[in-house]
């Protein structure tokens, strides 16, 4: 399978996720924390639990990786926090079009840390896929920026690290175990940071919300495996991030259809446009 229909699934799984996400996060009492460990565990306990049936689950030597992968912890770990309390205060159009902002951090860490860089008519695909995702994303008359949306920005800036990161310990992982590792250790260190939001768990666990949870997981689940092997089998990295970046455009057409979120759609056609453009020139 090749690393655009890799990308693709990844992107698509990826959207239908965050829809879900903008329901769960606003639900009454729901704990930031609370919702980024208990997310995080049950992706990765998913992954874990499909990777041992039908994979062979090896682990590498990690004394060469230590730093590195004690790294992914912590990014990953601080990162999903940032995810949810940003969702939690920042509207889901803003935080989208600044999350999409991490393919920035992202494709200059390859080219300044692994040489991986874009050629020109990348870049300007690249750059017309994050204009696609403001396009779609936000009514400019409106707009208005403050210190809410930080924590989207400090989730961008993480991922995209994390990323990089990704790329650099894939060399020695398998998926699957990477996958289940990336999940299930950032987690736990957030919680052994914050053991009370173990208690504030208890809301996602009544029938309804757990099946939501559980649905939501397998679809995050889907895109970070789709992702990493594209990661693992591009020659170039930095398209893979680029062309991950278009899910914004592809979580508005999703929400069209299924949502009925039908404000500015002249905009949002026409972003859909550029993002096309903009991934016929990345990919």
């Amino acid at each position: 399978m090749t690393w655009q229909l890799l990308g693709i699934l990844s992107l698509i799984s990826y959207s239908i996720s965050v829809l879900l996400q903008r329901v769960l996060v606003k639900e009454k009492g729901s704990d930031p924390i609370a919702y980024a460990s208990f997310f995080q565990l049950l992706a990765g306990l998913i992954i874990g639990a499909f990777g041992y049936l039908f994979t062979p689950m090896r682990y590498p030597d990690l004394r060469p990786i230590i730093l590195n992968f004690i790294l992914m912890i912590v990014l990953y770990g601080f990162g999903n926090l940032f995810v949810f309390k940003a969702l939690k205060n920042t509207e889901a159009s803003k935080f989208s079009v600044i999350f999409s902002s991490r393919a920035i951090f992202a494709v200059l860490g390859f080219s300044l840390l692994l040489g991986e860089t874009l050629t020109i008519s990348q870049w300007v695909g690249t750059l017309l896929i994050l204009c696609a995702a403001a396009m779609v994303s936000l009514d400019f008359r409106r707009v208005k920026f403050s210190i809410k949306e930080a924590y989207a920005f400090l989730a961008a800036m993480f991922f995209g690290f994390a990323v990089i990161n990704d790329r650099i310990l894939l060399r020695q992982f398998d998926v699957f175990p990477y996958s289940f590792l990336g999940f299930v250790l950032p987690a736990i260190s957030v919680m052994a940071f914050h053991p009370r939001s173990v208690k504030n768990m208890k809301v996602f666990l009544t029938r309804k919300t757990l099946i939501n949870m559980v649905i939501l997981s397998l679809f995050y689940a889907t895109s970070a495996i789709t992702f990493f092997f594209a990661l693992q089998v591009a020659r170039n990295s930095s398209q893979v991030i680029s062309l991950n970046s278009l899910g914004v455009v592809v979580t508005v057409i999703l929400a069209i259809i299924f949502l009925k979120e039908r404000k500015r759609m002249i905009w949002k056609i026409i972003g859909s446009i550029l993002g096309f453009l903009g991934l016929l020139l990345v990919t």
